[in-house]
């Protein structure tokens, strides 16, 4: 008997125990100031953004928790504002039990850096979404000439998918330029000559057929003895001499 009125009179000083520090801990944050952000940011390498930047953007629009009551702290205006920013694919905000705001920022992947006709430079994700604001340097094929952002979205990145996926392109490709006529030209890394692709249909086909003239071709002949290689037409590959 006496040892269930142990037990009892235990239960009850736990259960008063786990109301009253409720209780405290809710009027202590009710007072409590926001002490700062934890930010973490996934860019892939592209170096978009910092911390610095998101700090600076939430207080340029006037909704930086920092110093100012936990409890006011507007979630959901956060993520809008860092939402509405070009290379911000997805972005959560929440309070944390220590008093901080964190912030988990997905940033879109570039897979290819744009100049187009008006001069405009611009960076392209893998759906062809359009990502401003990365200006460091990243290894990525630069694709240049008369480009509207809606040819980027559709033939431009049907090449920037092409090289995403295939290696040995990715690593040889380092410029697509586009003429007047939609015809795409591609400046190897390798090699002092031009390729001309045509238009950009049977992409891996006209590239395969390439790389098979490169190795029973150009490895025989040298990489510098032309200066244009055509692969447009199906099973030709039309090669102009270097002017001596």
């Amino acid at each position: 008997m006496f040892k269930k009125i142990l037990i009892y009179s235990m239960a009850v000083i736990a259960v008063g125990y786990i109301v009253f520090a409720l209780l405290f801990l809710t009027k202590e944050e009710e007072g409590a100031l926001c002490k700062g952000l934890k930010i973490s940011i996934t860019d892939g390498g592209s170096g978009a953004l910092t911390d610095e930047k998101i700090a600076s953007l939430l207080a340029a629009k006037g909704i930086s928790p920092v110093n100012k009551p936990i409890e006011n702290a507007d979630c959901q205006a956060i993520e809008a504002v860092i939402g509405k920013l070009s290379v911000v694919e997805e972005c959560q905000a929440y309070k944390t039990h220590r008093g901080y705001i964190g912030i988990d920022i997905d940033c879109k992947i570039p897979i290819m850096q744009v100049f187009d006709i008006n001069g405009r430079e611009f960076h392209i994700d893998d759906k062809g979404a359009v990502i401003d604001g990365i200006s460091n340097a990243m290894y990525l094929p630069v694709a240049n000439g008369f480009i509207t952002t809606e040819m980027a979205r559709k033939e431009l990145l049907t090449i920037a998918r092409f090289l995403q996926d295939n290696r040995f392109w990715n690593e040889q490709i380092e410029q697509i330029f586009f003429t007047a006529k939609k015809e795409v030209l591609l400046v190897p890394r390798i090699g002092n000559h031009t390729i001309e692709l045509g238009c950009v249909n049977n992409l891996e086909k006209k590239l395969d057929k390439l790389r098979k003239f490169y190795q029973k071709g150009l490895n025989t002949v040298g990489w510098n003895k032309y200066k244009k290689i055509n692969i447009e037409f199906d099973k030709q590959v039309i090669c102009t001499k270097r002017d001596k």
